[in-house]
């Protein structure tokens, strides 16, 4: 009886070791930031992004992921719709380095080991740690200091097994940050702004900052010999 246990477990854990998945890969595409300053658009790449990301996908509706991504934040203050925020030479300029995880819904069941089901769409839900400089008065000079903040990223793609390790996906992810001061608005309003009245029309201390991924990701599958039921010819 014992044996038959062993037995049994052992087959359990190496069915279970070969229904997962991994995959490694790149994320490349453009960033874009939401908040006081520039334009108020969310999904508007301006500015280049690129990633390391790895998942592994647990079972056909469900993967875990964790990526590192690299993105510059770029706004002008010509390009916002707010009078008053076009009066002041305000610009951004800033790279964000974000550490995330999480994991990816998908719609259909995908299963990369069957060309059929080796396409989804999928919505994204992660937890984001990311370092940026901020905006700091020294003896009433600007200077910039680093910084960590916490953002929770949440978004759509869509991805397709494209060869036999080859995976290729369209992604939109978009960060609500828990902070209002990616673009220094705090400190143009306490400094370059205090002697202007206008300044207090200047930002919205009630919205926090926003930034957004768009691009694709390319990665590479392994951890099982892959057995098609329907291959290509």
């Amino acid at each position: 009886m014992g044996k038959k246990i062993i037995l049994l477990v052992f087959i359990w854990v190496t069915t279970n070791s070969y229904s997962q998945l991994h995959e490694v890969g790149l994320s490349l595409g453009g960033s874009n930031y939401m908040g006081d300053i520039g334009s108020s658009t969310f999904i508007r790449p301006n500015a280049p992004a690129l990633g390391l990301l790895y998942k592994y996908n647990r079972n056909p509706r469900t993967s875990y992921r964790v990526s590192l991504t690299r993105m510059k934040i770029i706004a002008d203050y010509t390009e916002s719709k707010n009078e008053i925020k076009q009066q002041f030479n305000t610009p951004v300029n800033k790279t964000i380095t974000e550490l995330t995880a999480g994991i990816d819904f998908n719609f259909f069941p995908y299963e990369i080991s069957h060309w059929k089901k080796g396409h989804t769409p999928y919505l994204i839900f992660e937890l984001a740690a990311f370092h940026y400089n901020k905006a700091v008065s020294k003896n009433d000079k600007l200077s910039y200091e680093p910084q960590i903040g916490f953002a929770l990223p949440f978004g759509v793609g869509y991805k397709a097994q494209v060869l036999d390790h080859l995976v290729i996906g369209l992604e939109t992810r978009i960060r609500y940050s828990f902070t209002d001061d990616l673009d220094d608005s705090q400190y143009y309003k306490e400094n370059t702004l205090k002697d202007h009245p206008e300044n207090s029309k200047f930002g919205n201390p009630e919205n926090n900052d926003w930034y957004v991924f768009t691009g694709i990701t390319v990665t590479y599958t392994f951890g099982r010999a892959l057995s098609y039921t329907t291959q290509r010819n």
